[in-house]
């Protein structure tokens, strides 16, 4: 029995290294990890129990137990530890943490047998035949590590069970059986050496062999079912682990295989005795959401099924239907769908409030730059006069000229606002459109050194233009936005610059050729000597609504929409913004347009001084009379009514007024118009309702008379959408005396106007 129990010791060691080999080579989480520590501990138990076996003395026999113990002590945590992560089971770390403490607390005892009864109260060193033993009676610590193993075995025998019972796996099931084997021969084992149930029991320690077999059937689970082979363990899962339903049929069109998802979804396919009738119906409906592409509704449930053919040398031999659940994904979808309809709708009530805000803004601004343009046509004749005036009324139509002056400024600054905020809105919702045709870039930079030199001499501050001669004149693109991303800039360096100067610098890439159809990246530099940007606030200058250290600002005026839409504009023609400043120093914006060259006339000399003197507001002087014409001018706002019969003054016109679409239509019934101005927002008949009516009068006077649309309507595609109305020509409120007269002249009968 001796030897055969020194055999049992050395063959459990082998095979325990080899577990231990095995386990390295396929490390791939904490299931190895476990394992090896059980191997390893038992190892240590194992060794030393053979040093055990050998001694003659109690001094070896005790040496050899305290480093026995040292393995013996792990084993049972780290088999429960094992199986509970083979069943899935997790424990808390504070629960691993514990059971590892008190271990430690067990070993002290240990090794100080010697000095303490607390783990033997008593203990005899005595051979018996070949076997040294060592008889004791024990301490209230050892019969405590004695539960707490009992504990483990009982917890590793409930584990591997239930493991076993609710496995479907085949293969699975097969390797939780060889587990159970491999833990009760480990239980069988506790049992019998504690409670001595053989005469060996009582002179060897059994638990010995109850390892023994335990590592052989755990062996048999590696190597046989390849327990710790994860990727042979997800082959043997993954089809009845899949969340897709999987059905295979033969080339028969036989069901051969389902994994449990589509048993679940289709009982009738567990139904051996069923007729082929259900089956059938069931590849019908397959079959057909695949063609539609329609997917299946199943218990509430939205399900897209799809077909794989199964083929053997390029023949077909089955096909394999799966069926995935995409009820989220539709849902998401359907949701998605309806926060778009919410964006859309909201979009359009925003874009339909600010053109409602645009229209009843323009309105009275209207009124305001109109009557303001009454007033200072009254002070110039007063000024104008030969009648000799006091001091005291010279000076008062003085003032009022100024404050007249000031009136224009400030409606203009608050249509320049409004025209900011619907361009925003535009490009917010995509539908700003770059209107590209032929254009002057001489004429260009003459309008923008008219606006920007006024300003800048308002404030003293020089305006620095640097324009290179050679530059093409003629070039195709979007003129007016050209023209409004080079304002924007410059006004900005104006109004943050409070002394120096702003300097305006046009140049061509080094690299293009002026060539007509070629490309040619237009780049102007803005320089300027004003505050600068904090390096913090760089992130912020091109948002919308943005405006930067408030506080010290507080006095300037704008929006802060400038440099937004100005860099969208930029980015819409393929080009950009970049800028570079130093706080306290000054800023420079670097524009880059690309726009095709049209021929290569050169731009020639631009001088800053020569243009701005074309800025000088003239005294207003009429450009046409025509008492013998007649029109008709229709708003439902009095106040426009009386603006534009204001500003017609002295034009010597015939003009009647109609506040309304049906009074209108009324006056036209009655009277031959040479030419009518029509406003389109208007109650009960808008502008075009009674265009329309207007022209569709039987034997009517003014079928075929101009009718201009006069609107506060200014958004982008305005024009466009009421030409294609009918109306003959688009006039935006607020009105300008002389875009007014220009327009009238263009329509009005040749022969019953005279230029002057």
């Amino acid at each position: 029995m001796y030897q055969f129990v020194i055999y049992v010791l050395y063959i459990t060691i082998i095979a325990l290294f080899a577990v231990c080999i095995f386990t390295l080579t396929k490390w791939g989480g904490m299931l190895h990890t476990y394992l090896f520590f059980y191997c390893v501990a038992n190892l240590v138990y194992d060794i030393a129990y053979i040093v055990i076996l050998h001694s003659t003395n109690q001094e070896t026999y005790v040496a050899a137990l305290k480093i026995g113990y040292f393995g013996r002590l792990w084993v049972g945590l780290a088999m429960t530890l094992f199986v509970a992560e083979l069943c899935g089971k997790l424990y808390p770390t504070a629960v691993k943490a514990i059971a590892g403490i008190f271990n430690m607390i067990v070993y002290f005892f240990i090794l100080n047998l010697e000095r303490n009864h607390l783990y033997y109260k008593h203990m005899e060193f005595k051979m018996v035949g070949d076997f040294p033993t060592l008889p004791h009676s024990g301490g209230p610590v050892y019969y405590v590590y004695t539960l707490l193993n009992l504990f483990y075995a009982i917890l590793c025998v409930y584990l591997i069970v239930r493991a076993y019972i609710r496995e479907k796996n085949t293969i699975a099931k097969k390797r939780n059986l060889f587990m159970v084997f491999s833990i009760t021969a480990l239980v069988a084992s506790f049992i019998i050496y504690f409670l001595k149930l053989i005469e060996l029991a009582r002179i060897f320690d059994v638990m010995i062999i109850g390892y023994a077999v335990c590592t052989a059937f755990m062996l048999i689970a590696i190597v046989k079912y390849r327990m710790l082979d994860t990727t042979a363990a997800a082959k043997n899962y993954v089809v009845d682990e899949l969340s897709e339903g999987i059905i295979v049929v033969n080339s028969e069109d036989e069901v051969s295989y389902f994994n449990k998802p589509a048993e679940k979804l289709f009982p009738e396919l567990e139904e051996t005795e069923s007729s082929g009738g259900a089956i059938k119906k069931l590849l019908n409906d397959f079959n057909s959401s695949i063609d539609s592409g329609e997917p299946l509704r199943i218990d509430g449930r939205i399900y897209t099924p799809r077909a794989n053919q199964l083929t053997e040398d390029g023949t077909r031999i089955g096909t394999l239907y799966s069926l995935s659940d995409d009820s989220d994904h539709y849902r998401y979808m359907d949701e998605l769908r309806k926060q778009k309809e919410i964006a859309d709708n909201a979009n359009e009530a925003k874009s339909q409030f600010l053109a409602n805000m645009s229209h009843e803004i323009r309105t009275p601004i209207n009124a305001v730059l109109g009557f303001n343009e009454m007033i200072s046509r009254e002070c110039e004749k007063v000024r104008d006069t030969d009648e000799k005036k006091s001091p005291v009324i010279s000076e008062s139509f003085e003032n009022i000229s100024t404050f007249s002056s000031n009136i224009e400024g400030a409606g203009n600054n608050l249509l320049s606002i409004i025209n900011d905020i619907l361009d925003l809105s535009k490009i917010e919702a995509g539908k700003m459109d770059l209107v590209n045709r032929d254009y002057s870039l001489r004429s260009i930079i003459r309008d923008i050194i008219g606006m920007i030199s006024f300003r800048a001499r308002e404030k003293e501050l020089e305006f620095i233009v640097d324009v290179d001669e050679s530059l093409p004149d003629k070039l195709f693109g979007d003129m007016v936005r050209v023209r409004q991303i080079i304002t924007n800039i410059l006004t900005n360096a104006v109004k943050y610059t409070d002394k120096g100067n702003v300097r305006l610098i046009v140049r061509k890439q080094e690299n293009d050729t002026i060539e007509a159809g070629n490309t040619l990246n237009l780049t102007i530099t803005v320089k300027d000597t004003g505050i600068g940007i904090r390096p913090e606030d760089m992130d912020k200058l091109f948002g919308s609504f943005e405006r930067l250290e408030l506080k010290r600002n507080s006095t300037i005026e704008g929006t802060g929409l400038g440099l937004s839409i100005s860099r969208h504009l930029a980015s819409m023609m393929g080009g950009n913004i970049k800028v570079e400043s130093e706080y306290g120093s000054g800023s420079t914006f670097i524009i880059t347009i690309p726009q095709k060259i049209t021929s290569t006339e050169p731009v020639g000399a631009v001088s800053t001084r020569a243009e701005s003197n074309d800025n000088t507001r003239k005294p207003y002087k009429v450009s046409f009379s025509a008492s013998d014409a007649v029109i008709l001018i229709v708003d439902d706002s009095i106040v426009n009514l009386r603006v534009a019969k204001a500003l017609l003054r002295d034009t010597g016109l015939v003009i009647e007024t109609a506040d309304s679409g049906s009074k209108a239509i009324e006056l036209t019934e009655k009277k031959k118009y040479d030419l009518i101005l029509m406003d389109q927002r208007m109650p009960n008949m808008d502008g075009t309702e009674t265009m329309h009516s207007i022209r569709s009068q039987q034997n009517g006077l003014n079928t075929s008379t101009p009718v201009i649309c006069m609107t506060a309507d200014a958004i982008i595609g305005s024009k466009e959408k009421y030409l294609e109305s009918g109306f003959d020509d688009y006039l935006s409120k607020p009105v300008k005396s002389l875009d007014l007269e220009q327009m009238l002249l263009k329509h009005l009968p040749e022969a019953k106007t005279k230029s002057l």
